[in-house]
């Protein structure tokens, strides 16, 4: 006589290949509350510095900047401006060549519309 497969449930790792989905839930519920508990453990550890600590830092960094000279602050901010400049130039004729394609496109003659 042939087993007969029931509803019994498998303990353990499922059947898939590859490994994929082998855990079951308590191993993955157990791997989360593990990471849970090192994070934790991580944010105990962690010694608070007092307020002070923390601006003599700032200043130990800022001191490594190497700060530009007037000159060079002078030709960056030219740079920048004229940028600025070159692109809105851009933006505003490519706007302003797409609505006008639009317009005819559409067939929309905008002094038609104007009441008189």
């Amino acid at each position: 006589m042939a087993k007969k497969k029931g509803n019994k449930k498998k303990k353990g790792k499922t059947g898939n290949a590859g490994g994929a989905g082998n855990s079951t839930k308590s191993d993955r519920q157990r791997m989360v509350e593990q990471a849970r508990r090192s994070s934790m453990a991580a944010q105990k550890k962690k010694k608070k510095e007092p307020f002070g600590a923390f601006w003599k830092g700032v200043r130990r960094e800022m001191s490594k900047v190497v700060w530009p000279t007037r000159e060079e602050l002078g030709v960056y901010t030219v740079v920048v401006l004229v940028t600025c400049a070159v692109f809105t130039l851009g933006f505003f004729l490519l706007d302003h060549g797409f609505l006008a394609l639009m317009y005819k496109t559409l067939g929309i003659n905008l002094a038609s519309n104007i009441p008189k």
